[in-house]
């Protein structure tokens, strides 16, 4: 491991851990494990405040988690987009990446293009998928937890036929 020249040492994936750096050592484990294998497809999503963004959330951690866990890494947003647990490697080197976007806005992939302008993921726009009364539902606490689900079993279901078969 380099030095980052206070004497402490770079976490593993090659970004330094001194001081100011925005390090999380749960997502540090989760790369360096992913690192030693082979490349994946790359999952990110949204993470959006409202129901399509947790729809979004809840697609791509059945997908990324469950359906096609030997196929694919979770990407952390937040942290490739602003910190250094190195999240935006797995991005980099990922054979494909898929945007499972919560609306037309396409946040995933605006917030990643921040520091990966040339980024160009397979984008999904979950929203596109089911349907369900809007004038009803806007907060995610406000759908039942068992809607959710079924709604986001849909995205992903439709996402693993169309991009892993």
């Amino acid at each position: 491991m380099s030095s980052c020249g206070k004497g402490e040492k770079a976490n593993g994936v090659g970004e330094c851990a001194c001081e100011g750096s925005r390090i999380c050592s749960d997502g540090v484990a989760y790369v360096t494990k992913q690192l030693e294998l082979p490349a994946k497809k790359a999952i990110i999503c949204c993470e959006g405040g409202c129901i399509k963004g947790e729809i979004a959330r809840v697609a791509t951690n059945f997908l990324a988690y469950k359906l096609q866990k030997s196929a694919t890494v979770r990407i952390c947003l937040g942290d490739a987009a602003t910190g250094n647990s190195g999240f935006i490697n797995l991005v980099s080197r990922a054979p494909q990446v898929i945007a499972i976007e919560g609306c037309p806005l396409q946040c995933g992939t605006e917030i990643i293009k921040r520091r990966l302008p040339d980024f160009s993921p397979t984008i999904v726009d979950a929203s596109q998928l089911y349907s369900f009364d809007r004038t009803k539902y806007f907060e995610i606490l406000d759908m039942p937890r068992p809607e959710i689900e079924g709604h986001a079993i849909k995205v992903a279901t439709y996402i693993e036929e169309k991009f892993f078969s």
